[in-house]
């Protein structure tokens, strides 16, 4: 069984990619995994792949798509394989039908408001310790409790730079979410991403019948 998770930043697909490839002994791919698996390589393929990273561009369609048709021609996807964030668009879908059709796919929904409450608590010190002041606050109000030095945050992590992102989510993935639907080739389901991890988790799993 060919898995796709999708859904907005912040809606947990990484996680629960990882509980439901556990819980079903299957492999989880993302597509930035594989991305990075390749630049490491240091093959003339990884080498594109490291440039376009470095230079904080987006790799081309084709070259995403190329990785995952290795990967499902390597024989790891043989007993079921499942997929975070891939395909992304319209553009990814066409090529994605062009070497396989995935069995379901399951869309984690969350509102950009809850993602934004989410992803804007993260906070940084200098020697890498993460918080969530959200989920997770320190004892003293920007300064982290492993080594007390100050919090910072990450143009990434800040409310703009998140909004840009929901925002390409809404206006690029989710109109091919509703092509594939409309297609009916793919069984699509889609969950409430806002309750906590474990409810979520026994959602998916309600929908896989496992």
């Amino acid at each position: 069984m060919i898995i796709l998770l999708l859904g907005p930043q912040g809606s947990g697909k990484g996680t629960q990619g990882e509980m439901l490839a556990e819980k079903l002994q299957m492999p989880f791919v993302s597509a930035g995994q594989l991305l990075r698996d390749e630049a490491a390589t240091g093959s003339e393929f990884g080498l594109e792949i490291k440039e376009y990273i470095d230079n904080g561009r987006l790799v081309t369609p084709e070259m995403i798509t190329e990785l995952f048709d290795r990967y499902m021609k390597s024989g790891k996807a043989e007993k079921g394989v499942v997929i975070d964030s891939y395909p992304r668009d319209m553009e990814q879908l066409d090529l994605m039908y062009s070497r396989f059709t995935p069995d379901l796919l399951i869309v984690l929904d969350l509102d950009d408001d809850a993602a934004v409450k989410r992803l804007g608590g993260r906070y940084m010190c200098p020697d890498g310790h993460i918080w969530n002041v959200n989920t997770n606050p320190t004892k003293e109000e920007g300064v982290c409790d492993e080594d007390g030095k100050e919090l910072y945050q990450r143009d990434d992590d800040k409310e703009e730079a998140i909004r840009k992102r929901l925002a390409w989510h809404r206006n690029e993935t989710e109109p091919m979410i509703a092509k594939m639907a409309s297609n009916g080739d793919v069984r699509i389901v889609h969950i409430d991403a806002s309750p906590g991890i474990e409810e979520v988790h026994q959602a998916i799993l309600d929908v896989v019948n496992v």
